[in-house]
């Protein structure tokens, strides 16, 4: 009788690399996807932080052009609160100037003039950049100084400092 050649079967403990591989192969790549989402967290941190620099800046712009505005060609509006712009403003600025200083444009972006209080103890005017693109519309608060009338030499309040105290309904 002819006997069969004998199989040669590899001892059980080769079979383990496949697995170990596998493993390894799997800690790579969650290591590797956890690194790049923490980089894309960062990254977009990035541009919601230079966003709102972009948005302040903007909006800094909009209040010195407005209150430069203001204090050129109607300062009497300076002493009255916006409320009152429409009914008593109109004894020194005309009905389309003040509707023109209630909106304006700066640096690509429309703001509208949301309110105007000078009698605080230090004058506070609060602005609102309309959205754009993909981000929303930001209001922006800023304290004024103004250095009260002294007639007959200065008729009119005179501002002296202005400062973007920040943004408004915004997470940082």
């Amino acid at each position: 009788m002819t006997s069969l050649p004998e199989r040669h079967h590899p001892p059980r403990s080769q079979g383990f690399v496949l697995p170990l591989t596998m493993g390894a192969s799997l800690v790579l790549l969650l290591g590797s996807l956890s690194a790049h989402t923490a980089s894309l967290q960062v990254r977009l941190q990035g541009i919601r932080e230079q966003q709102q620099r972009q948005a302040e800046d903007r909006l800094a712009s909009a209040g010195q052009q407005l209150l430069a505005d203001l204090q050129r060609h109607h300062p009497c509006l300076l002493a009255l609160p916006l409320a009152h712009w429409e009914h008593q403003g109109l004894a020194c600025a005309p009905a389309p100037a003040i509707t023109s200083l209630k909106a304006g444009q700066v640096l690509g972006s429309s703001y509208r003039l949301v309110d105007w209080r000078p009698q605080l103890a230090s004058a506070e005017l609060l602005l609102e950049l309309a959205a754009a693109g993909n981000e929303p519309s930001r209001q922006g608060a800023f304290t004024v100084q103004l250095t009260p009338a002294q007639p007959p030499t200065q008729p009119q309040p005179q501002i002296t400092d202005v400062r973007l105290v920040g943004l408004r309904g915004v997470a940082p």
